[in-house]
Parts: structure tokens; sequence; C-alpha cells
């Protein structure tokens, strides 16, 4: 969980955990100052920039390729606004609540010494993606001096790129920190199942007797709750993330296949003759990297939690076997049966019901983009001739 602090010092989040206390707090002061450095200065320097620059960034060079970047530049300082401003000011309550909840479950699992084993660094995956994302950013920060050895770029347009790439690398991070949210509720999840499974392992040999009835229903209950509970903290992560998923969702198709097009434009217009512009070249081709494999994960989570809750109801329906066949036992067996029915239909992760988040709508969006990259290349051909 350690992880969590470096989104707060990106200002993806204005809150951190409080180990003395135990949950999350914020502070109005940290607040108001995130907001400042993260928000006020980066935008208003990028607005000057803008103003006094001489290559182009106001659109002074009128092709599809300055026209696909500028799109890429307002959406993705539209996006990181907007999702900033939603965590800090509108649903960072509820992000605090769903962690608090969530980190509580984990500490308590910890504490068990039937789960030490599965608790050994649960959220290595993240880490390592994280570090992977930065050194990514910190290599396409670097890269941009290149455009001063090679093309004599002036300090004002040098500064804008350099703080562009900034804001951009913070957007992926929120959209990372989306990731790990959900990534922590699954976890929620998995520990319920992993005790479930344990106990009817261990009793997969006894034959069901009247004398255990009780235990196997007090058993189905309490984990039927946490069916319920798992629902909930979905529910929930929707509610506190919904308008923020759409954005990133948004901003990550604009992104990708603007990044897509202006370097394959790139590559058809320029030759890349010696090692610094073919550095150059492979770097910002890889741009799209951390924004669609962003998506990717919050996509990949949400299957998981939904599979990690189907799974947990399996579980219960197998538990129900260990009870005596009883007209009474199978009267109830069926009424929490029909009631996680009612769950099959709301599992998924779709914010304001637009779209569902798993792998088939990220590899819809794959799909988008390869559309719109052919007909950009059309105008590019209807451009030049």
């Amino acid at each position: 969980m350690n992880h969590l602090y470096f989104y707060y010092l990106l200002g993806v989040m204005n809150f951190r955990y409080d180990k003395a206390k135990e949950s999350f707090t914020s502070s109005k002061t940290m607040t108001a100052l995130k907001v400042v450095l993260h928000i006020v200065i980066p935008n208003s320097v990028l607005l000057v920039i803008s103003l006094i620059g001489t290559t182009g960034i106001l659109l002074t060079i009128p092709s599809v390729h300055v026209v696909a970047f500028a799109m890429r530049v307002i959406w993705t300082l539209l996006t990181m606004n907007i999702t900033i401003l939603l965590n800090y000011y509108f649903t960072g309550t509820k992000q605090r609540a769903l962690l608090t909840e969530c980190v509580a479950c984990l500490r308590e699992a910890k504490s068990e010494s039937t789960v030490e084993s599965a608790q050994n660094s649960p959220f290595r995956g993240s880490r390592v993606v994280l570090g992977v994302f930065l050194l990514h950013y910190i290599n396409y920060e670097l890269n941009q001096y290149t455009y001063v050895l090679l093309y004599d770029e002036k300090w004002p347009e040098l500064m804008f790129y350099i703080i562009f790439y900034y804001l951009e690398m913070v957007t992926v991070m929120n959209a990372l920190y989306f990731s790990t949210v959900l990534d922590i509720v699954h976890r929620t999840g998995q520990l319920d199942s992993d005790r479930l499974s344990r106990c009817l392992q261990r009793n997969a040999t006894s034959e069901p007797t009247e004398l255990d009835d009780p235990y196997w229903w007090r058993t189905i209950e309490h984990f039927y709750h946490r069916v319920l509970t798992l629902h909930r903290r979905r529910a929930n992560y929707c509610r506190a993330f919904q308008l923020q998923l759409v954005t990133i969702a948004l901003n990550t198709f604009i992104a990708s296949f603007v990044i897509f097009y202006v370097n394959l434009n790139s590559i058809l217009m320029h030759t890349h003759d010696n090692w610094l512009e073919k550095y150059k070249r492979v770097t910002e081709c890889l741009g799209f990297f951390p924004q669609l494999c962003a998506l990717l994960l919050i996509c990949r989570n949400a299957d998981r939690v939904e599979s990690e809750q189907r799974c947990l109801m399996r579980l219960v329906i197998q538990a129900q076997t260990k009870l005596t066949k009883s007209v009474a036992n199978m009267q109830r067996g069926d009424a929490f049966n029909g009631r996680m029915v009612l769950f099959q239909n709301q599992m998924k992760m779709a914010p304001y019901n637009l779209f569902d988040f798993d792998l088939q709508y990220f590899f819809g969006i794959v799909a988008a983009i390869v559309t719109y990259l052919v007909v950009l290349l059309q105008f590019r051909t209807i451009e030049f001739s």
C-alpha cells in the first residue's frame, strides 16, 4: 500500500494514509497548495508560452499533423484538470471511505496466521508497473532535449513540451491510480474467496449431518454478506470514479490515435539517418504505451473484480452441498441462490451505463484507433495531393 503515497506526491490524490489514525486523511491547506502547484502554475505557464511561442504551438502551421497534435494537447489538459479537481473536491470523501474500508480488511487479513503466506507482496505488480511508467516518462522528458540538438529549438517551446509531457504523465498516473484502487477492491474479494475455499477443502471428505447444519448455515450467511460487501464496494468505486473513468477513456482514445498518426506521418515525411533521430522517433512512438496500458489495467482489474464476485458466489452455492437434504434447507438455499442470481446483471463496471469497462471494451478501443488512423491517413493523402 506504500505505492499510494507516490500518487499523493504527484498530486493525483489529496489524501494520504495516517498510520496513527489507521485511516486516510487530508488537509485543506495541502489541497489548496496542490491545486496551485499542479493546476494553476502549469496551465498558466503553458498559456503564456503558447502566446509568445514561434514554432506553431497555436496552429500557425495549418496541417492535419498540427491539428491532430493540438487535439492531443487540449484533451490531455482538460482530462488532467477535470480528474484532479474531481478527486480533490467532489469525490475525495468517497475515495477515502472506500480505501479506508479496504485497508482495514487487508490489515485484518494480514493479522491472521492462516492467510499470512497469501499476503506476501500482494501489490508487487502495481509497484512494478508504476516504476516502468515512471522510467518511461523520465526518458520521454530527456528526449525533448534532442529537439534542441537537432533543430535548435528555443527555450519557450522546449519548456512548453517538458511541462506538457509532465502533465500527460500525471494524466496517465490518474488512470493508473484508478486501476490501483480497483486492484485493492479485487484483493479484498480474493481474500474472502480464499477463506471459503480453504474451509471447503478442510471439510471435503466429511459427510453432511444435521449437527453440522448450524455451522454451515453460519458460514453460508457470513460469506453471502461478503458477496454483498464486495458488490457494494464495486458500486462505491463506480460512484467515486465514474466521471473520471469516462474522461480517461475518451482521452486515451484521442491521445493514442494522435500519437500513432503523428509518428507515422513523421516517419513517412522525414528520413532518420543518425542515431539521435532514431532515438527520438522510437521514444515518441512509444508514447501510446502508457496510455493504452493504463486503460488495459483498468479493464483487466474490472474483469477480475467481476470474476472474483462470481467465484465467491459459486463457493457459497458449493457450501450448500454440505447441508443435509431436508426440505427446510433446500427452501432456504433456494432463497439465497435467488438473491445472488439478481446480481448477475449488476457486476459490470459501467460508469453512467455508457459502456462496460472490460477487456472486450479495451480491444474495441484499439480497433477504433486503427480505424481513425486509416481515416487520418486518407486526409493526409488529400492534403499533399
